[in-house]
């Protein structure tokens, strides 16, 4: 319970920020200090690690937003959720599960590196409660850089 108040006095304290920041300055955080694009796709450039952006802004409010950036594993896009799949020698390989079949099962780690198994190679597959996307992010920004890098995702509809 102390852990739930924690987080949303943090979420809270970063609303003001949604206002008057710099999209385009935004951009570049993203593209560049940050390299959210590595793994985020926005139109026709970027990863697909992790979910498509190029709508968020009119998808997700302000507040989902925050949540998103500073507590990645609170809320996981469907289809994004992450596994662990422990193979019968034993290696496990962590990653987003692309697709799976009666034949095979594809995972996808966070380089975009797609791996795929046969049902005879994986002893076991375990969904994990944490998404791909790493905490602390923008714990590298001062509060102009949140509030413009909060602008650009706003802007994206």
């Amino acid at each position: 319970r102390r852990s739930l108040e924690e987080r949303i006095t943090k979420l809270s304290a970063l609303e003001p920020l949604l206002q008057g920041g710099d999209p385009n300055a935004g951009h570049q955080l993203f593209l560049g200090k940050l390299a959210c694009a590595t793994c985020h796709r926005v139109g026709k450039t970027g990863g697909i690690v992790g979910p498509d952006l190029t709508k968020v802004g009119a998808i997700r409010s302000g507040r989902d937003l925050i949540e998103s950036l500073v507590l990645p594993s609170a809320t996981i896009a469907q289809e994004y959720d992450t596994y662990n799949v422990t193979l019968a020698d034993g290696e496990i390989l962590t990653g987003i599960r692309v697709r799976q079949s009666d034949d095979a099962f594809v995972l996808r780690d966070s380089s975009g590196a797609e791996t795929r198994l046969q049902p005879s190679q994986i002893q076991r597959t375990d969904r994990l409660q944490i998404s791909v996307m790493p905490e602390g992010l923008v714990s590298s920004l001062d509060q102009q850089e949140i509030r413009d890098l909060l602008a650009y995702l706003q802007s994206l509809k």
